[in-house]
């Protein structure tokens, strides 16, 4: 299980008490974070070995406003701790604009510090046809990403945003997105929002009154057969068996994630495992790189 929130996901008021249940079922759980929230993070190295083991982040370095707040010694800080713990994580890096210029910096730093450089990540705006790389690029910049970060991603990214993806895939067969919030999953992370995202539910009412509107009602019927996105809710009908079926044709401009790749949903696709493209073996443990550099309905490989 990946986890993520719109905000630090950490700061969710149970997040303790449902990983403990999670990795007691036998689960790996890995959540993005900012690693700022020291009070869950010390509750987590407090998990017995066997939980530890399974327990996974992947680390946002927001270094300019750790900067700004006077936080990157806690950064780096809960960093080793987690590692004497010996809970697993990578760091991560958005290049935006605003960080090229700051790439030496950082660099030099998280030597210093942890001993572990940054995966270099694509900036991206998102749609509800997905996403577009949102920043600008150039030789220049690009061999500073290269001497100054980890680019294992970054060459995937690279390699798989920008173009249209046209084989067959089994997000929503191998993988789903769920929201914990509402209860209701999609077949896509791509695909998460409420039908589109623009149509909420106080939109929907609205569109309903206008189809008793003559002139309007030809328009308002035709929004509201836009594609429901949602598959099912857990919350709703727990009883009822999840519906794991496969997105087929990806209705996207590209894949909206490529580290989703990794994991095998379109299996004919040649791209290396999550544990090879975002792992440093010094920073996880044995069952996560064991786990992770697996993909879905293919054989485990070393």
């Amino acid at each position: 299980m990946e986890g993520t929130a719109s905000g630090e996901t950490l700061l969710w008021s149970d997040i303790v008490d449902f990983t403990e249940g999670m990795l007691s079922l036998g689960h790996v759980v890995s959540y993005t974070t900012n690693m700022t929230v020291t009070p869950v993070l010390e509750k987590f190295c407090g998990f017995p070995a066997a939980l530890r083991s399974r327990l996974c982040f992947a680390v946002s370095l927001h270094y300019l406003e750790l900067k700004r707040k006077k936080l990157l010694d806690t950064f780096f800080e809960n960093l080793r701790m987690l590692k004497s713990a010996g809970l697993s994580f990578y760091m991560k890096i958005c290049i935006s604009d605003e960080y090229v210029s700051h790439l030496r910096e950082i660099n030099e730093m998280c030597k210093k510090e942890i001993g572990l450089l940054p995966l270099a990540g694509m900036a991206r705006n998102y749609e509800k046809k997905g996403g577009r790389i949102s920043e600008r690029s150039s030789q220049d910049i690009d061999k500073l990403v290269q001497g100054t970060c980890d680019v294992r991603a970054w060459e995937l990214q690279r390699r798989v945003y920008g173009h249209k993806r046209n084989e067959f895939c089994h997000a929503g067969e191998y993988s789903i997105n769920l929201n914990l919030g509402t209860g209701e999953y999609t077949k896509c992370w791509g695909s998460s929002g409420l039908k589109k995202n623009w149509q909420t539910p106080a939109v929907e009412r609205e569109l309903k009154l206008l189809e008793k509107v003559p002139l309007f009602n030809k328009a308002a019927s035709r929004l509201l057969k836009e594609p429901i996105q949602i598959v099912g809710n857990i919350f709703e009908n727990p009883e009822t068996p999840i519906m794991f079926e496969p997105i087929g044709d990806c209705p996207f401009y590209d894949c909206v994630c490529a580290g989703f790749l990794c994991c095998g949903v379109i299996p004919e696709l040649d791209v290396e495992t999550h544990s090879k493209t975002y792992f440093t073996r010094d920073f996880v443990s044995k069952e996560i790189w064991d786990f992770m550099d697996s993909k879905i309905g293919s054989k485990r490989h070393g």
